[in-house]
């Protein structure tokens, strides 16, 4: 879906797969601190170590995208976001995107664009697995709302309950669980002096869980989410970040994520296979470790 939604609707499959799939083995290298950092050698060495182990990955990667950009923005591709950055001009300069740069903002668009909502996908079914009164709601709704059809943009107000599991769920794990920002000059917060070039962090993570901001923060309660629940602190739920970097595709994750939900709700009851531990994993995002083994129920 994003691979269409950036690069344009004639894109996607076998190019999808494998941005994907390297995506994912960049990742699994690119979170751990690994030898150098147990043994305590510098930062700087370990990730230089890092770096140079998933070169192939990276290269991979680029060479993709470069393929994607390029078919995007040839003589009668179909319409895309690419496309429509291509036409525009940088504020002050009038000038376009370099390639370099078309490319790190579609692998920006492309890794924000599907590894979060897969993520917060693997999180719902997972919760929901854990809480059959919210299941057998949800399902209740889609049916009586879809009667088994796929879902639409245009039905997503009908459907406050799947909405409700979808941000209940981004509250518990935060696809991007830490947010940092780095002071461009020196300003007093909170009463503390950050000065100038300092990390500042806010951590969704906990925010979310704060016992002065949630009751029962650490229960999966999609109900605090519908119309008419209490209203909470402005600040208390980041999911996608706040302020001027908040998410450009905050509003296309949570109907993706919606309309999958609630047409998948329909005919499949996901279960945790028996013996299975689920453990949250960060990385460049929360992820429920390597791999998440449910057992699918089809509904009658």
């Amino acid at each position: 879906m994003i691979c269409r939604s950036v690069f344009g609707r004639t894109l996607g499959g076998d190019a999808a797969r494998q941005v994907v799939g390297a995506f994912a083995r960049y990742q699994r290298g690119s979170g751990v601190g690994g030898l150098l950092s147990l043994l305590g050698l510098p930062g700087g060495i370990g990730a230089r170590a890092r770096a140079w182990r998933l070169r192939g990955e990276v290269a991979r990667i680029h060479a993709v995208l470069d393929r994607l950009v390029a078919a995007a923005l040839a003589p009668g591709a179909a319409p895309s976001l690419i496309r429509a950055m291509a036409e525009a001009a940088l504020p002050g300069s009038g000038e376009p995107l370099s390639p370099l740069a078309f490319r790190n903002e579609a692998a920006t668009l492309f890794l924000a664009g599907h590894e979060t909502t897969a993520s917060t996908m693997a999180w719902a079914w997972f919760l929901l697995s854990q809480a059959p009164g919210a299941a057998a709601r949800l399902r209740a709704e889609a049916d009586a709302v879809l009667q088994g059809r796929a879902a639409r943009f245009e039905d997503l107000p009908a459907l406050p309950f799947a909405r409700a599991v979808v941000e209940e769920t981004l509250r518990l794990y935060p696809p991007i669980p830490l947010l940092a920002r780095q002071a461009q000059q020196e300003v007093e917060l909170a009463g503390r002096r950050v000065p100038k070039g300092a990390v500042v962090m806010a951590v969704p993570w906990l925010l979310h869980r704060h016992r002065a901001l949630w009751e029962q923060p650490d229960h999966f309660r999609p109900e605090r989410f519908l119309p008419g629940a209490p209203p909470r602190p402005r600040h208390a739920y980041i999911p996608f970040s706040l302020g001027p970097r908040v998410c450009t595709g905050a509003h296309f994750a949570l109907a993706e994520a919606m309309i999958c939900l609630a047409t998948l709700a329909q005919r499949f009851a996901p279960r945790l296979a028996p013996g299975a531990r689920v453990f949250p994993v960060c990385r460049l995002t929360l992820k429920p470790g390597e791999t998440l083994p449910m057992l699918l129920e089809r509904r009658a």
